[in-house]
């Protein structure tokens, strides 16, 4: 069963860019357990992140991400010998790079608080649960459209609606990322989120995966906030359900 549309990060900002000379960096680490088919099979990983933004121009930002995973799979097989019957345990731990992305994120339109924006980004992306890390990544395309809008000095609504595709092997993904931000005290923002994608395989088959997300960030000192953050799949087909938790700093300069 295929991961690759749980492998790549949520999006983490929204439809405006940065202003020109600004920058944000956000710092994760966070922790995925995965619920297979198989009741004999278990899968994890921890996964650190560096995402980051920084406005060129008013209109232009730069956006790009890194990241690194190691991964924990179990199964077990009942063997029989001699007229007993024993439970075999295999655990296996892989490291390497997990997503890897860079792009730019252009300002098209914004007028009394909407605003409309375009993204274009060369993305890397580890191999399905079937792999280990070490195995050949994924190379591809992600583009795509932003949607923001401000309601009010405290609140805020985001939606992106992306194509994912693959240099080489077919298959490609589209992608919806709605987002709902208040801020009940400054500096505080409380964000309600849901990720979905509905993909196909180079082999033909298809598949569907939507998440929620729900985040708490804090101010701890002047420029730099933490996040904490939950996410849980509330419906999938031919993906593995998710459940994780993060940790995040935000740092602004």
């Amino acid at each position: 069963m295929g991961l690759w549309a749980l492998t790549a990060a949520p999006a983490s900002a929204g439809a405006w860019t940065r202003p020109a000379g600004s920058g944000l960096t956000i710092t994760t680490a966070s922790h995925h357990a995965f619920a297979l088919s198989n009741p004999d099979a278990a899968f994890s990983k921890i996964e650190t992140a560096i995402y980051a933004e920084y406005g060129l121009t008013d209109r232009l930002t730069v956006v790009g991400r890194v990241a690194r995973e190691t991964r924990f799979r179990r199964s077990e097989r009942q063997i029989t010998k001699a007229g007993a019957t024993y439970t075999l345990s295999l655990n296996t731990v892989s490291q390497g790079w997990g997503e890897l992305e860079a792009g730019l994120r252009l300002n098209a339109f914004q007028h009394r608080g909407w605003v409309v924006s375009t993204q274009v980004s060369a993305v890397r992306s580890p191999t399905d649960l079937e792999n280990g890390l070490r195995a050949q990544p994924v190379w591809g395309s992600d583009a795509r459209i932003l949607l923001g809008r401000s309601l009010g000095g405290r609140m805020f609504a985001d939606a992106q609606l992306a194509h994912r595709s693959r240099f080489v092997e077919g298959g490609a993904e589209q992608r919806m990322d709605l987002t709902f931000g208040v801020r009940p005290a400054q500096r505080w923002l409380v964000m309600a989120q849901t990720y979905s994608a509905w993909g196909e395989r180079s082999g033909g088959s298809s598949y569907e995966s939507h998440r929620f997300h729900i985040s708490v960030t804090a101010p701890v000192a002047d420029r730099l906030s933490l996040q904490f953050g939950a996410t849980n799949s509330f419906y999938n087909d031919g993906l593995a359900p998710e459940r994780a938790y993060m940790l995040a700093l935000w740092r602004e300069f």
